[in-house]
């Protein structure tokens, strides 16, 4: 018996059937060559080892003791390759490669469950505390997925994100319509689609048995809503003026931004205050006017924003203001302001230039005069850089109230 570090028996079961189907199929398919699986993958080998994505260290580490040394060269040979060169390698090296099930599985057990159950406990925190049966689903889609996901932007990981936060929220009767709705990624027909429906009915079998309070909430957790819907309405609330939708991520997680400024939209538009995604909203938001600035917030400038208390106004006021003593100069200046102090000081230091040369110093002394005014000057201009940064994000602070971005 393999330790399976803390996951069910029926999770470790059901990923070595995914990868390989079982054990007199993988001898018959899967043995006696490398598979490229498309995409992104490198050739792979054993059960769903991808030999690509590892270093030659790492397959020295996990194999080394369990094949040829001839062997062992071609699954070195595969670390690295990717796509097109991947495709290539395992057609090259057909008939060089034989892994016993027995084999494959004691490195899918020592070497790849507990390496990936590390790697998952990183990007998803808390969730080696789960229930085994649970532990063992995220364990399946960070195997399967990239564990990576849990943290990577953009729609397409918008579940796993959200599986992630409520882990560490404990909110754990959403994960299974989390886990439902990545099915959106892939054809109905696809593999990839049920395999997220068992990982669903897996997921509320542990919860059952071992997180029961969350359980006894899957009937009451409305379905998850579609993070492409989601994208949808959070591009439409901004060009609307809602800014404070935040992000266009495809999350809605609950009491986030989004919702905030969806509850926001329905209150102005006369909408049922409820915090979905519905045929109504949808409607409503392709209708509707972009949200009027009024005249006195568009002519806004950052004295009014002072006098508002504004923290951003309140920084870059400091900022300059310490920049300014640095170039022996205040922190109000404008541009116009700053380059006539700039010229003025040029005009200064030429003039001293020209007066030092006519008193008849001698030349080491100088240099060393020179040098003190050159450090002068670098200090001087690192004020001015620093004022003219602060400037910038102050005039930014201000056009962003301008057009309603911020309050």
């Amino acid at each position: 018996m393999h330790d399976l570090h803390g996951i069910s028996r029926a999770a470790f079961d059901f990923v070595i059937a995914e990868e390989v189907t079982s054990r007199a199929f993988y001898e018959r398919k899967y043995r006696r060559r490398l598979e490229f699986p498309g995409g992104e993958s490198g050739p792979t080998g054993g059960i769903g080892y991808d030999f690509g994505t590892q270093s030659r260290a790492q397959i020295s580490a996990d194999w080394g003791d369990k094949v040829d040394g001839g062997m062992l060269r071609v699954l070195l040979g595969a670390s690295g390759k990717r796509d097109a060169a991947a495709d290539n390698y395992c057609r090259a090296t057909r008939g060089q490669v034989d892994i016993p099930f027995d084999v494959a599985l004691d490195v899918f057990a020592n070497c790849d469950l507990p390496r990936y159950l590390a790697i998952l406990e990183r990007y998803c925190p808390g969730a080696g505390r789960l229930g085994p049966d649970c532990k063992g689903v995220l364990w399946s889609i960070a195997f399967n997925r990239d564990a990576a996901g849990f943290v990577k932007a953009g729609p397409r990981y918008a579940e796993m994100r959200e599986i992630r936060a409520c882990v560490a929220s404990g909110d754990l009767a959403r994960i299974p319509g989390l886990i439902r709705s990545m099915q959106r990624l892939w054809p109905k027909t696809s593999g990839l689609y049920a395999r997220r429906e068992t990982e669903a009915r897996l997921f509320e079998k542990g919860l059952a048995e071992h997180h029961p309070e969350a359980h006894a909430e899957l009937p009451h957790v409305p379905p998850a809503p579609d993070p492409d819907v989601v994208v949808q309405v959070q591009t439409r609330l901004r060009e609307l003026g809602y800014f404070d939708a935040g992000a266009v991520d495809g999350q809605l997680a609950p009491k986030g931004r989004t919702e905030a400024a969806i509850l926001a939209f329905r209150h102005e538009h006369d909408l049922p205050l409820n915090l979905g995604i519905d045929d109504e909203l949808l409607a409503a938001l392709a209708r509707a006017e972009p949200r009027q600035v009024s005249e006195i917030r568009q002519e806004a400038t950052a004295k009014d924003l002072r006098e508002q208390g504004s923290e951003t106004i309140a920084i870059t006021d400091q900022v300059k203001g310490c920049a300014g003593k640095l170039f022996g100069s205040g922190g109000t200046l404008s541009i116009a302001g700053l380059l006539a102090w700039i010229t003025d000081k040029a005009t200064a230091v030429s003039g001293a230039k020209d007066a030092v040369g006519g008193l008849g110093i001698p030349p080491a002394a100088i240099a060393w005069l020179l040098a003190s005014i050159l450090v002068l000057a670098l200090l001087a201009g690192l004020g001015v850089l620093i004022w003219v940064v602060a400037h910038k994000i102050e005039a930014k602070r201000v056009a962003d109230y301008r057009s309603g971005k911020n309050t």
